[in-house]
């Protein structure tokens, strides 16, 4: 099933509006190793006219964005520790995302968005305010290894329900939980999100929620996301361990303004008594 005829996602204009702002969201990825799904969904949402296909077409996009951001942030030179670490999210996220893909027609999720962004804001001004003491000897002891699963299977729901790659609250847990330095950290939420991603897109895509205009819009949007990830790479090499704290935290504060917003001024298509995602 496609998109619905009509929609700005099958007009050259509204392709050229989503290739315009995939960019700077691509720099922010490759920069802080955020998946951007939380500032892409309003873009798809407004070019798609459907939550799911939505959901799908983030999805999709932030697939190539983590690849890419994983190949040009070279994750092959990590120590070993901290790609088991990162693994370590990865088997209870597969099934997180299948039931979040799952309930995504069935759920309200005005609450959880509620909840997320005061995790965000919380979480963001605990990064800009408060220096993070990360680098020295990696946590990952029992309790950190249970967190991590418990972690990883409310991260695969978050991205099966909503479309995004949870890097805003992946990223934060790798810091603050596992002392893993913010640069390292980004890579790490990078690496652990494909497999969720695919998983989501994966089972979107078998209920139905993709099509041609959805293939077209997200394909497009992330080649130019991943040239934006060039980009934030090479600023990466640039800046200081805390720079790159400091722009994590504003980011996931605004990442919770839009959200906010999305909730006191729902798309038509979310107006109906139970929500569908964004």
């Amino acid at each position: 099933m496609d998109a619905p005829s009509g929609t700005l996602a099958e007009r050259r204009l509204g392709l050229a509006v989503g290739s315009l702002l995939a960019l700077p969201i691509g720099v922010l990825s490759g920069f802080t190793g955020v998946g951007g799904g939380e500032y892409r969904a309003p873009v798809l949402l407004a070019l798609l006219g459907r939550v799911r296909w939505a959901i799908a077409a983030n999805l999709l996009i932030g697939l190539c964005v983590a690849v890419f951001n994983v190949v040009f942030r070279q994750v092959w030179t990590l120590d070993l520790d901290l790609l088991w670490l990162a693994l370590l999210f990865v088997p209870t996220s597969l099934p997180g995302a299948f039931v979040g893909a799952l309930v995504s027609k069935r759920i309200s999720t005005t609450a959880l968005k509620g909840l997320l962004a005061g995790i965000l804001v919380a979480t963001g001004l605990r990064l800009i305010l408060f220096e993070v003491q990360a680098g020295g000897t990696l946590s990952f002891g029992l309790l950190q290894i249970g967190l991590g699963l418990l972690l990883g299977f409310g991260l695969g729901i978050l991205s099966g329900l909503l479309g995004v790659a949870g890097g805003e609250y992946r990223i934060p847990a790798f810091v603050l939980l596992f002392g893993v330095p913010t640069v390292f950290a980004g890579t790490l939420s990078s690496l652990a999100s494909i497999p969720l991603q695919f998983m989501g897109f994966w089972k979107h895509r078998n209920l139905g929620h993709t099509g041609a205009a959805t293939f077209r819009l997200g394909a497009l949007m992330g080649v130019v996301s991943v040239v934006g990830v060039v980009l934030g790479v090479l600023f990466l090499g640039r800046a200081t361990e805390a720079l790159v704290t400091q722009v994590l935290g504003l980011a996931m504060i605004l990442a919770a303004v839009r959200i906010v917003w999305d909730i006191r001024h729902p798309h038509p298509s979310e107006r109906p008594s139970i929500s569908e995602g964004a």
